[in-house]
């Protein structure tokens, strides 16, 4: 495993606001670390990196942003969830702490301290950085020995920070028990005024090129239901108002029905975009698919700008305004790819093909344009695309010795769910597999906004998830990756099914449906059929254990959900007077109800200070499997966290997810 997962992986590719440098975070072996690429004297780029770390310590980088004078970059180190929670997945003494928001020179200067926080907001005039501790906004000098001080206090808790084009201004939202509202910080005044509050959630809050008004969403506060399928509600709205005054008014209303329930772009700094012209561009998906559309300032009709059955994951806006660089599986809804338009109209053209995956791009004041890139063989990596194909940025940070030709080309495969349903999946067939043999179902986590590919791809889980299917059929499973519905790249009724989830557990269907496909081949022994995940994932091996056992000698689950209705989500959402039925029905389409039918023996996994999956779902499964004596392994790993912290606890989880299966199937 330590030989495939040898590979960095880099994330948070971010362009430089003065020149064509771009830097991006590597994941190498556990020790996260700042890189940058600039352009050499004949035009090519060349990489370094930043940061000294060194050590699989469980530190993660994020929040990486550029200052506005693109001489230093800001980062948040350690913490989870963006540095917002404290952690300690070494078990040091001195125990668990949040995140450090850290500045690195591109010239190559050593690092330097800012102070306890996450989510570095650098002013375009590049003299100071804002940062949030503790849900409140911080404020500290961005070069000099200056200590940060509080910026202002607010009752809410404060995020979404946004600066104005000049400099003197900071927008943010103010999340509150049960709404939130935009506000803006002058510092010339020192005073905070808010932007047409309401009792709704307003959210993504962007600034006009000249600074006089600000755009944003306003999603209303209706209840649902968590963990079920969203696909219907009281329809969001587009506002913008005047900076100066606050007063505002909806420029535009989602029609009712599918698209009333604002999606916003999962792989993307931002959802909403100011572009040149006056033109407002955002993501509906009314006719099914989520695609960009945009509107005049002023209000009236919107336009689409992304036709076709096809959806739009992430996009970023050039410096001018005129230029959309976007991802999106128009034309291959296995795979994404990066696209470019205009903003003022015409069709858009794409800047990349392949077999490939490519995602995150960012764009330079130059023009240039960067993404990252993985193949079936090829580990992810930086890239410069150009009209003549893709250029590697870093090509010697990938090892000499990795194993690429010893890699499997998995298959794009579609089969029937169990209600009738095309379901789709990638297939990792052994190589030189003549006779029937093991095989595996595997189930991501999420859902939502999630799709596994035929290679390695922008979400670092999914990329090590990626890397254990080619692992183990390497060892000799053949491998069914399930891209079930709950998930994205497919379309509206593919993503909000319905009955799904705590609302009736319809993913069963999928389920089902995977295990009758990969019995049905001639290269699968049916009765050596195993299925692992984790988190949601985790859930689908329990609910597969639990209510189809019929098809499964063996499970592995790591941190899934075992009853609904203890998650705190459902007890703070779903449990509320007049949900009793939603109540029961969470409780009957979780595994807790169905108990009394799984047979098959299961390793269970988790870190034990998650705080997304709590460990006792867990316990609470462990105790009935035991009472009715069903064989259970235990793996748990303190001290770690739901996306785990270190490269160590990745290997160990699917070592002992392969050694599990050696030893039962």
């Amino acid at each position: 495993m330590a030989q495939i997962a040898s590979a960095p992986f880099p994330y948070d590719l971010i362009a430089s606001p003065r020149d064509g440098t771009v830097a991006w975070v590597y994941n190498e072996r556990g020790a996260r670390n700042v890189w940058v690429a600039q352009v050499g004297p004949h035009g090519r780029y060349a990489a370094k990196r930043l940061t000294p770390y060194t050590a699989d310590d469980g530190n993660d980088i994020t929040c990486l942003a550029w200052n506005g004078d693109g001489k230093t970059l800001f980062y948040t180190r350690g913490g989870a969830q963006d540095g917002r929670i404290p952690v300690n997945p070494m078990s040091l003494p001195d125990g668990p702490k949040a995140g450090a928001v850290w500045a690195v020179s591109s010239a190559g200067a050593p690092p330097r301290r800012i102070g306890d926080g996450t989510l570095p907001a650098p002013s375009p005039k590049g003299d100071r950085v804002v940062f949030l501790q503790g849900g409140q906004p911080w404020v500290a000098p961005a070069y000099g020995t200056g200590k940060p001080m509080p910026l202002f206090v607010d009752r809410g808790h404060v995020g979404s920070l946004a600066w104005s084009p000049d400099g003197t201004r900071l927008a943010f939202v103010s999340t509150r028990p049960e709404h939130s509202i935009i506000g803006i910080y002058d510092f010339s005044t020192r005073t905070i005024h808010w932007i047409a509050p309401g009792i709704d959630y307003d959210v993504d809050p962007i600034w006009s090129p000249d600074g006089k008004r600000i755009a944003f969403v306003r999603t209303p506060s209706d209840p649902e239901v968590p963990f079920t399928s969203s696909r219907e509600g009281a329809s969001w709205e587009l506002w913008v108002a005047d900076a100066a005054t606050g007063e505002g008014k909806a420029i535009w209303r989602a029609k009712e029905g599918i698209g009333s329930r604002f999606r916003l772009l999962f792989n993307s700094r931002d959802s909403i975009f100011w572009g040149a012209g006056e033109r407002l561009i955002f993501p509906w998906e009314v006719t099914g698919w989520v695609r960009l559309y945009a509107v005049s300032a002023g209000g009236g009709q919107p336009t689409l700008l992304t036709p076709g059955q096809s959806e739009v994951f992430g996009a970023q806006l050039s410096a001018d305004r005129t230029r959309l660089i976007y991802v999106s599986n128009q034309g291959d809804l296995d795979r994404r790819h990066i696209w470019a338009l205009s903003v003022s109209g015409g069709p858009p053209r794409p800047l990349t093909r392949g077999d490939g995956v490519e995602d995150m791009p960012a764009i330079a004041p130059t023009g240039s344009v960067f993404a990252l890139r993985g193949e079936a063989r090829r580990p992810l990596r930086p890239v410069e695309v150009t009209r003549d194909g893709m250029t590697d940025l870093a090509p010697a940070a990938i090892p000499a010795d990795f194993p690429s030709n010893d890699l499997i080309v998995p298959q794009l495969v579609t089969f029937q769910a169990r209600d009738g349903a095309t379901i789709h999946g990638q297939l990792f067939i052994p190589e030189g597999r003549t006779r029937p043999g093991p095989a595996l179902l595997f189930f991501h986590g999420g859902p939502t906004n999630r799709q596994m590919f035929a290679a390695w791809d922008p979400f670092e889980t999914h990329s090590h998830l990626y890397e254990s299917s080619q692992y183990l059929a390497n060892h000799g499973y053949e491998v069914l990756s399930v891209n079930y519905r709950g998930g994205a790249g497919y379309g509206f009724e593919y993503r909000e099914p319905a009955r799904f989830g705590a609302g009736g557990a319809s993913e069963l269907d999928d389920i089902i449906g995977a295990a009758k496909y990969m019995q049905s081949r001639a290269d699968v022994d049916p009765k050596r059929l195993g299925v692992w995940g984790g988190s949601y994932g985790g859930r689908m091996t329990l609910l597969a254990l639990s209510e189809a056992p019929q098809y499964f000698a063996a499970g592995a689950s790591y941190s899934g959900i075992y009853d609904w209705v203890t998650m705190p989500e459902f007890d703070v959402n779903g449990a509320q007077p007049g949900n009793e039925a939603a109540v029961k029905l969470a409780y009957d389409s979780g595994p807790v109800a169905h108990m009394d039918q799984w047979r098959a023996p299961v390793l269970l996994m988790l870190g034990d200070a998650d705080p997304i999956v709590n460990i006792g779902q867990t316990t609470a499964l462990a105790a009935v499997l035991r009472r009715k004596g069903i064989p259970t392994e235990v793996l748990v790993i303190p001290d770690e966290v739901h996306f785990l912290l270190r490269y160590s606890s990745w290997n160990r989880v699917f070592e002992a997810t392969r050694d599990y299966f050696d030893r039962h199937l």
